[in-house]
Parts: structure tokens; C-alpha cells; sequence
């Protein structure tokens, strides 16, 4: 939106950053090391911040050779442009990355290939590059905050360097940015509107605005005009809905890698289909829906993936090149009955990879009733069953080459079943377009004025996707946006301020505990180990007994996470005993769940001795 010198604000910072995950929390942070006043803005509400860096593997992508990594990083592009010295400015980094770690974390990373050990909480890989084909990919590295993954630790480093700069660091939650404000004589950016408690305020930026919003995981519409797909399942954050994609386009940006997009899956691309605006739930390594008496069909019946494909983010090997499976509206998983008793023994064995499974199973007693209740042609199932049995009995898969270990005949002497897949989406590319010094370019190439951008919003991959580097790029362009916003001589024009805002900083606030009431023999305990940091519990407990766990605070993810912070409370009160079994895939919540209650527990027996 334009604006002019009549135009009324209602506050007033140095530097606005809109998004608070992994690229706008480093930003904001080195904006504030630079001596910047500045207002982080992010659209989820107090736990649920972090963007997909909080729902990420925690991997940041690291090399050790610069002129081997640029080979390795050309032919992920190929056959695709890509500008050179954006591209020079991001591998400088990865070869920095271990400096950055130290200087700028206070951490010695772990990394992958020095200190990998057996018996590490790290997900198995036997390559540390996602296309070892191609040539320099064996400079490849990963550096973590630990030796665990999938455990948000990096995210909370990244949080923990906003708290800790609080004092030039407003944050606000739960806020929407919905317009960029561009000054209409000179172009510059001068300020951003921000929807908050269903109110607009007018934000002035004296020096710049870094949009960091991540993409459009969660925007349907977005996804059929860029993606051309119906809908996808996002694995991450619920809250990335393409706003910065908008904002930007109104002032002129010109945007780049729009068609390319992510995904994981419990098959390649597909996860189990969930509600409206619900996060699907990404499980590695589940042997059972892709091996035995089981396979994937489409909206017509027929199978139309090889099931136990080993992925690359997705994209599976095909004809010469690694490309996503097409998504599908009403694709199936579709199993015999022999195959639903091995997921009634993972549920026995408290080894059910999906808590939800059985609800999502639909049955039938024959293919024809099963091919009604998914609405697919019952010719089609019929003859995809009968052509998969062939294959299972001659040991061959002509049609996709799935391995002949992992493929059982049907037997459709009993029940036939099925469960609802979704295509999934683990974060899309696409976005504003910036130079090496994250600057966002017009459609003319020209930067403009005080406009940043990093992260995923108009991330770096063109074509095929290096796990660990969008993580890597939200550290090394929000550490670039933020230094050289903070750096710029501010708009000195006077301003029209209508009225002063208190200083308010939404995270802070969250954590307050002494604004909880505490009743007789009730007591708090907090853990830090939680998925997305923090989990504060408020424990009743007299004569050696607990007698209730209270659950205030957790940032965990809303699937598994969830499941463990309903479960284990129970169990522990139930047992009197904070040794209880962890629920399967929710290790971590967990574990951190145990240190909370036991960290309460101690404060009471404590108390009862008049310490």
C-alpha cells in the first residue's frame, strides 16, 4: 500500500520483522546486536511460534570444500538458472557454518561425519548428501546443536537468543501482517500494517522491514495456481498461508521458484489423510504400510507408486530424474486382513507408529463394498488386487519394480480394508526473489528500498532439494537481512504518531509463572527438554502421593506430542511413580514430561520438610 506524509501511525521501530521461525528469530537477533529497536511479528499465538523450524530435523546443511560443494550445488540446479552470486553468498556459509555455531551460539556443533556415534538419538543415514551421484557431494556435511535430532533443539537456541536480547526486542503473537506500506514519492518501504486483537496498527520501520513468513504450505489457493495441486497436508506449522508471498507482490517484487515444493510421507509424498487444517503426521521407517499384503492406489483404483521407494524428500526416481508422485485427491492405502492383524500387533506392543490408525480404517467384506466406500471403480481395484497377487507370486513387480521381499498376496477370504492417504507438503521454495545481501529485487531486478526477506520465503532451491538447506539458509540470509536493515541511516521524515505504545513482548509474558495460582500441596515443575521448549506442569501431591498432574504449558506438536501429553499424567498418577513407558515416536515429550513432574515433586517433599 502507498503512503504519504498524512498518513496517521500508531508506532514506531527501527526494524519490523514479520515471521518468527528460524530466519526471522536470527534476524531480529542481529538486528538487535546491531543496535536496532525492533518489533518481531509472528501469526501464531504464544507455543505454536517457531515456523517448520521448530517441526524440522534440526539438520543445517555444512560443507568443508567450497569449490566442491559449488560443483555438487550446480548440478542440483541443472538444468535450471540460478544467480551466481546469491548462490556464492549462501555456500560461503555452509563453509562457515561450524564458526557460526561457535561464535555466534556459543556451541561447539556436532558434526555429522566427525561425531557420529552408534547409540546417538540421530536418524539413520547411509548418505549424508541426498543425490551422492553427483559430483562433489562427498564435502556434504550436516552440523547439529547435539547428537539428537528431531527435537526443535535448534529452534530453542534460536529462541532463546530473542529472549535473551529482549530488551531491544518486541515480540508479538497471535499477529497477522497483512500489508507492506511503501512511501509513494520515494519507494522506499517505510512501515507494514498488523492485524492484532482484530484491531489495525500502522508500524513505522525506520530503517527496514524482513519478511520472513515462510511459504504456503497451509494456502489452498496458492497451491492450485503455483503448485497445481487441489490440497496439500502440511507436515509443519499450521500458520505459513503465503502472506509474505502477497505482501511483496504488492510493492513489486519480483518472485522466483514457485513450483517447488518438499514433502516426506509414510509412503513417498503421502502421509495419512487428517481433518481441515490439521498437520499430518510424518513417520519414518514403517515397515508395514509398505511391505507385505498392502499397496497405494489413486482416485481411479490403481496402483500408481513403487510403495517402499527410497525418497528424496518425496521425489522418487523416475525415468533419469527424482520427481514427486503426482498428488491425488482420493489416493488409498489398501490392505488385507493378514496385513491389519500386524498393525493390531503393533498396537499390542505399544509399537503403533500412528495413534490415530485404527480410527482411519475403513473395511469391508469384499472389494466390491470396499471400492463403494472409497468411492474408486470396482473393476479397477478388482484387477489391481489380481495383477499385484501375480506379481507377489512370480517375485516380480512389472509395473513400479517394488521389492519382491515386500510384497504378499491378498487373501480375500476375510475382511479387505483401506485407509485414506493425503498428499503431503513439507514446505514450499517459492517467494520473493533476493540478492546476496537478501535484499528483495523488483521485477526489474533493482533491490527494493529497505525490504528484506529470508528463510523459506523465496528460498534457494530451484530445482532438487539438499535436506538441511533451508535451515542453513534461514541462519546465514536472517543473519545478513538483519545485520544490513539495522545498518541503514534511518528515514529521518517526521511522522505523523497518533498515539505511544507500551513495549509488549508476547513471549516474555507467556512464561510468567508467578501469575499462576497455586493451591494447598499443589506445586510447579518445568522441563526445557519439550519438543518446541518448555513444558510447565502444576502437581498436587501430599502423604508421598500424587494425586494430580496439570499439564499448563507445552509447545509439542499437536499429533504424537499431543497423545503423550494426555497419556503419561494419567499414567503417573495412576502408578504414583513418574517411571512410566514412554509412548511410542513421543520419546522426547516424555522424557521431559518425567523431569517437570519430578522437578514438582522434589519442591513438595521440600516443603514438607521445611526446606
Amino acid at each position: 500500500m502507498k503512503i504519504n506524509e498524512k498518513t496517521k501511525w500508531n508506532g514506531v521501530y527501527d526494524v519490523v520483522v514479520l515471521g518468527f521461525g528460524g530466519a526471522g528469530g536470527t534476524a531480529a537477533r542481529f538486528a538487535a546486536e546491531n543496535g536496532a529497536q525492533v518489533l518481531l511479528v509472528d501469526a501464531a499465538p504464544y507455543g505454536h511460534e517457531g515456523g517448520n523450524t521448530r517441526y524440522s530435523a534440526q539438520h543445517v546443511a555444512m560443507a568443508h570444500d567450497r569449490e566442491k560443494i559449488s560443483e555438487y550445488y550446480e548440478q542440483l540446479a541443472a538444468p535450471y538458472n540460478f544467480d551466481q552470486k546469491t548462490m556464492a553468498a549462501y555456500l560461503d556459509g555452509f563453509i562457515n557454518m561450524p564458526q557460526y555455531f561457535k561464535k555466534y551460539f556459543g556451541i561447539e556443533p556436532f558434526i555429522w561425519s566427525r561425531d557420529n556415534q552408534p547409540g546417538d538419538h540421530l536418524a539413520k543415514k547411509k548418505n549424508l548428501c541426498e543425490y551422492p551421484e553427483y559430483r562433489g557431494s562427498e564435502t556434504f556435511d550436516f552440523a547439529l546443536v547435539h547428537n539428537q535430532d528431531f527435537d526443535a533443539e535448534l529452534w530453542k537456541v534460536i529462541r532463546a537468543q530473542v529472549v535473551k536480547n529482549a530488551a531491544n526486542i518486541d515480540v508479538w503473537l497471535n499477529s497477522r501482517a497483512e500489508h507492506l506500506l511503501q512511501d509513494k514519492a520515494t519507494g522506499e518501504i517505510a512501515g507494514v500494517i498488523i492485524n492484532r486483537n482484530k484491531k489495525q496498527y500502522y508500524i513505522h520501520a525506520r530503517k527496514g522491514v524482513i519478511v520472513a513468513t515462510g511459504g504456503f504450505e497451509n494456502n489452498k489457493q496458492m497451491q492450485q495456481d503455483y503448485l497445481h495441486v487441489t490440497k496439500l497436508t502440511p507436515l509443519g506449522t499450521l500458520y505459513n498461508k503465503g502472506d509474505g508471498i502477497k505482501m511483496t507482490a504488492e510493492v513489486g517484487a519480483k518472485m522466483w521458484h514457485m513450483s517447488n515444493y518438499e514433502s516426506l510421507g509414510i509412503v513417498p509424498s503421502y502421509v495419512i489423510a487428517e481433518g481441515e487444517n490439521e498437520r499430518g503426521r510424518q513417520v519414518s521407517g514403517w515397515q508395514n504400510v509398505k511391505s507385505g499384503a498392502i499397496f497405494a492406489v489413486a482416485d481411479d483404483g490403481t496402483r500408481f507408486m513403487r510403495e517402499d521407494a527410497k525418497f528424496r524428500h518425496g521425489h522418487i526416481a523416475e525415468h533419469g530424474d527424482y520427481l514427486l508422485p503426482h498428488a491425488y485427491d482420493n489416493a488409498w492405502l489398501v490392505f488385507d486382513n493378514q496385513q491389519y492383524q500386524k498393525f493390531v500387533l503393533e498396537q499390542k506392543q505399544g509399537k503403533l507408529k500412528y495413534g490415530k490408525f485404527f480410527d482411519k480404517v475403513v473395511s469391508a467384506g469384499s472389494l466390491t463394498e470396499l471400492a463403494q466406500k472409497m468411492n474408486v471403480p470396482n473393476a479397477n481395484l478388482e484387477n489391481t488386487v489380481s495383477q499385484f497377487n501375480e506379481f507377489a507370486t512370480k517375485g516380480k513387480d512389472l509395473e513400479f519394480g517394488r521389492a519382491p521381499e515386500s510384497m504378499t498376496s491378498f487373501d480375500l477370504k476375510d475382511d479387505v480394508h483401506a485407509v485414506k492417504l493425503a498428499p503431503a507438503v513439507l514446505n514450499t521454495q517459492g517467494g520473493p526473489e533476493h540478492d546476496e545481501l537478501a535484499r528483495v529485487l523488483d521485477v526489474n531486478n533493482q533491490p527494493i528500498k529497505r525490504l528484506y526477506t529470508a528463510g523459506e520465503l523465496g528460498g534457494m532451491c530451484v530445482n532438487r532439494y539438499q535436506g538441511g538447506g533451508n535451515l542453513a539458509e534461514c541462519l546465514i540470509f536472517g543473519k545478513i537481512a538483519g545485520e544490513n536493515a539495522a545498518r541503514l541511516d534511518p528515514i529521518e521524515d517526521s511522522i505523523n504518531l497518533t498515539e505511544k505504545l507500551p513495549r509488549i513482548n508476547d513471549l516474555l509474558d507467556g512464561e510468567k509463572d508467578d501469575q499462576i495460582e497455586l493451591g494447598q500441596n499443589q506445586f510447579l515443575g518445568s522441563s526445557e527438554a519439550g519438543i518446541g521448549g518448555r513444558i510447565l506442569v502444576r502437581v498436587t501431591y501430599f502423604d508421598n502421593e500424587i494425586k494430580k498432574i496439570e499439564v499448563l504449558e507445552n509447545h509439542e506438536t499437536e499429533g504424537i506430542g499431543a497423545v503423550a501429553i494426555d497419556r503419561i499424567p494419567q499414567e503417573m498418577v495412576s502408578n504414583n511413580s513418574t517411571d512410566v513407558d514412554a509412548v511410542s515416536g513421543a520419546s522426547t515429550t516424555t522424557n521431559a514430561l518425567k523431569e517437570a513432574v519430578n522437578a514438582a515433586i522434589k519442591k513438595a517433599q521440600n516443603s514438607s520438610k521445611g526446606e
